[in-house]
């Protein structure tokens, strides 16, 4: 089975423990286990391939690995962040909340050249970020990286998933932090609100058709003010639209499943309509 499928199917079991486990160390406990798996069939294959291409090494550790790689990191660090934050004050939990958010900012500063060139889109750096050719480039900055297998690692795809993840982080921090003092941390939902209850995935293929269509603004806006009018419509934390598009584009079948959907179903009711 190709590695890009394999990602995909991850994404959707991801996507399903997030729909039906609320506790937040439980689920991230059962997504740690399928990523850290995905990752082990991932090293195998790697270690009996010879990419024809650059690209295609490239595509693979940019992309593919991403996947597994990005919510692994992010499910290791929401499980830390859950069973470390205090069990007191509503103070103390606050202290604790904006201490992890300083030092998540501390890294977007530290790494500011490389997230703007992942968020402009550039790739002519790409070979010396995301071929295993350039791996020693990579600069030791924390004693849990000393180890790094050179077979299955680049320079910069360990710092890709936690941009990707810091991002999760983030939001997930500043949800956390508002809903201080009420139960479990999440709200009430009064019966008559709009909620989206679809992946995130489908919130971030919508809000790129949009853009792509020049819906709105006539397309001058970013994906971001768009992502962030659709999660306050329908008060929906999608987590980093960017990692969200990645895995869109190494989808197999259809890039456009969402949208699909949508056509699908309209058109049904239509066609009852004309019964």
């Amino acid at each position: 089975m190709e590695l890009q499928l394999l990602s995909q199917e991850l994404s959707e079991e991801l996507a399903r423990i997030e729909s039906i486990t609320k506790d937040i160390v439980k689920k991230s406990d059962l997504s740690i286990v399928l990523c850290r798996n995905l990752l082990i069939k991932f090293k195998r294959h790697i270690s009996k391939i010879k990419y024809h291409s650059p690209e295609e090494e490239i595509h693979f550790f940019k992309y593919v690995k991403q996947v597994p790689l990005s919510n692994l990191v992010y499910f290791f660090e929401l499980k830390s962040l859950e069973i470390h934050c205090p069990k007191g004050s509503d103070s103390s939990k606050k202290k604790y909340i904006n201490r992890k958010l300083k030092k998540l900012n501390e890294f977007f500063s530290r790494n500011l050249d490389f997230i703007q060139y992942i968020d402009q889109e550039k790739t002519y750096l790409d070979t010396h970020y995301f071929t295993k050719e350039f791996f020693d480039e990579f600069n030791i900055t924390h004693a849990r990286y000393y180890f790094r297998d050179p077979e299955f690692s680049t320079s910069h795809d360990l710092l890709l998933a936690k941009l990707y993840a810091n991002r999760r982080l983030i939001s997930y921090l500043d949800y956390r932090l508002k809903n201080i003092g009420r139960l479990n941390g999440h709200k009430t939902i009064p019966s008559n609100q709009l909620n989206w209850t679809a992946s995130k995935t489908d919130m971030t293929e919508l809000a790129y058709a949009l853009k792509s269509s020049r819906a709105i603004n006539n397309g001058k806006v970013s994906i971001s003010e768009i992502i962030k009018t659709l999660e306050l419509a329908f008060h929906f934390k999608s987590g980093d639209p960017y990692q969200n598009y990645s895995e869109i584009r190494i989808r197999k079948k259809s890039r456009t499943k969402f949208l699909d959907d949508l056509t699908v179903g309209l058109l049904s009711n239509l066609d009852k309509g004309d019964q």
